[in-house]
């Protein structure tokens, strides 16, 4: 068979028929005829051929506009252009720092067409922040929101070029401009592999910037997988309500993107405008973390009619700890749609929990994806049995190529091809994963581990509590003792003695707060991580 593209589409095939993840042959040869591409093809050529075959689709709805594919691709064409005729070369970095916008499809589109190196960057940072990174990855050019151009200015970095979306106010090019300057004609794009620079959230330090390549092969194994996952189709409207510079929500926009779906992208996530989407637009898949799940919830408890008619059959939720309760309630209030999976920046999507787990495996973030493979190790490095708690180490195809100038912190992460993110794990007999905690956030007690998440997860179990975090602060006799941030629901009250007598049904006693903050939300991520740090230093 001399398509490398039908040779891997045929070993994806055979390792989900193995896993049971497909059964019938139609389903089978249908998905062998949608995953074949060219070798030379990566996502950028795939959104080619969704512009030749389905020129009048629908890509991306913003508001009450939208972009076919036909013009998604002649735009991004015409900007990658500009790329290559303003200097720009292969394996250049370029800079994306953007809220939410229509323009983003067509950048990262652009780049792949370019083979240039794009940083998503969170747009949030200030300029110390900001230069940081913008001198860390070397990057010589930035596309930007106008809403951000001055803080980037702050940052003293001298760009190559500066492309403003939404107007330039005298800061560079405006992004309509740059497109205008280039052509979408017959121009081809040069050979070889793009690449991603994604820099980690920094929940305990500076961010870390993980290199990714995204050639034909990798692209054909990941997308194959994770549609078949997740029951991703090309029929699908995916709503994206999480800020596109992080790594989950801008896969999942790409990947719907190369299946032919639609867009529909919001600026930011409330829940009014998350309802009001869905049922507006037939929303039938969309990603989101956990406190967006909590809001949605609260919303439904409120009015339960909010999703009535609605024909979502599948709801994403990672990047941070789901509590099993939370995942139970919604799997009652919204139905068998929610899925969970365990990754990282660095490593990909690792496990997948799927709705008709959760009855039986809601403490578990599922069984291991297609192609990769876990192992729990002790601190010397050796393989622990089911059941017992170590590090997780996970390899796949789609691993990082490296921390970007960071060979020692690359070094130390691996155990062999195996890579650890710090995050502390058990393995079952059936093969599922749970996460104990992450490794540096465990707390250490008169020599006895205790894990926060447990904690938390217990709390959270509470009908007053909204959010909870659980540190381990200095104690002269203990070395640490157990201290709880606590969010409560709107309009309700508990004491802290409650919550002490709720938890010794729970969970043990030796593991209950000592200490008790009550505040009115939690320092996080935009991505929905708690930033416990800054609960340290409160």
């Amino acid at each position: 068979m001399s398509n490398p593209g039908a040779r891997y589409a045929l070993k994806t095939i055979g390792y989900l028929i193995k896993e049971a993840r497909i059964k019938k042959r139609d389903i089978a040869v249908d998905l062998f005829k949608r995953l074949v591409f060219k070798k030379s093809e990566g996502i950028a050529g795939i959104i080619r051929r969704h512009a030749i075959n389905q020129p009048d689709k629908v890509a991306v709805v913003w508001g009450e506009n939208t972009r076919s594919y036909r013009d998604l691709f002649q735009r991004s064409q015409a900007l990658a252009q500009y790329f290559t005729t303003s200097g720009m070369k292969p394996g250049d970095k370029l800079a994306l720092v953007t809220p939410n916008a229509p323009e983003i499809p067509e950048v990262w589109t652009a780049t792949s067409l370019a083979k240039l190196s794009i940083i998503p960057v969170n747009w949030r940072l200030k300029a110390g922040e900001l230069r940081y990174i913008f001198e860390d990855a070397e990057c010589k050019d930035v596309v930007c929101h106008e809403e951000v151009a001055e803080e980037i200015k702050k940052s003293g970095i001298a760009f190559r070029n500066f492309i403003v979306m939404g107007g330039s106010r005298g800061n560079g090019v405006p992004y309509e401009d740059a497109l205008s300057m280039g052509e979408a004609g017959r121009w081809e794009p040069p050979a070889g592999d793009s690449e991603v620079l994604v820099y980690t959230s920094g929940t305990t330090g500076q961010p870390k910037g993980a290199r990714r390549s995204i050639s034909p092969r990798t692209t054909m194994l990941f997308v194959s997988s994770v549609a078949y996952e997740f029951g991703l189709r090309g029929d699908d409207v995916h709503l994206v309500v999480c800020p596109l510079y992080h790594s989950a929500p801008l896969f999942f926009m790409q990947l719907n993107l190369v299946l032919g779906a639609t867009l529909v992208i919001l600026p930011r996530f409330r829940s009014e405008m998350f309802f009001e989407a869905v049922t507006k637009h037939n929303v039938t898949s969309t990603f989101i973390v956990p406190f967006m799940l909590i809001d949605v919830l609260d919303s439904l408890e409120r009015d339960e009619k909010l999703l009535s008619g609605n024909v979502l059959r599948c709801v994403i939720c990672a990047a941070a700890p789901l509590s099993p309760h939370l995942k139970e309630k919604f799997v009652e209030k919204v139905g068998p749609v929610l899925y969970e999976f365990y990754g990282a920046t660095e490593t990909g999507i690792n496990t997948v929990l799927r709705p008709c787990d959760i009855p039986k495996k809601s403490h578990s973030v599922g069984k291991v994806f297609p192609y990769n493979a876990i192992k729990i190790l002790d601190e010397n490095k050796r393989e622990l049995p089911p059941g017992e708690a170590g590090e997780i180490f996970i390899t796949t195809p789609f691993l990082m190529n490296g921390y970007h100038k960071r060979e020692e912190e690359t070094r130390e992460a691996m155990a062999g091809e195996y890579l650890s993110v710090g995050d502390v794990g058990t393995l079952d007999e059936e093969g599922y994963l749970y996460i104990m905690d992450r490794k540096k956030d465990m707390i250490i007690s008169g020599g006895v581990n205790i894990y926060p998440a447990e904690i938390e997860n217990a709390l959270l179990k509470h009908h007053a509590v909204k959010a909870a975090a659980v540190i381990g602060v200095p104690d002269e006799r203990w070395g640490e003792r157990v201290k709880a941030f606590i969010v409560l629901r709107e309009g309700k009250t508990v004491s802290q003695e409650e919550l002490e007598k709720f938890l010794r049904n729970h969970i043990a006693g030796y593991k209950i707060p000592r200490e008790w903050a009550f505040v009115t939300e939690l320092p996080m991520t935009p991505s929905g991580k708690i930033l416990k740090r800054e609960l340290r230093n409160l």
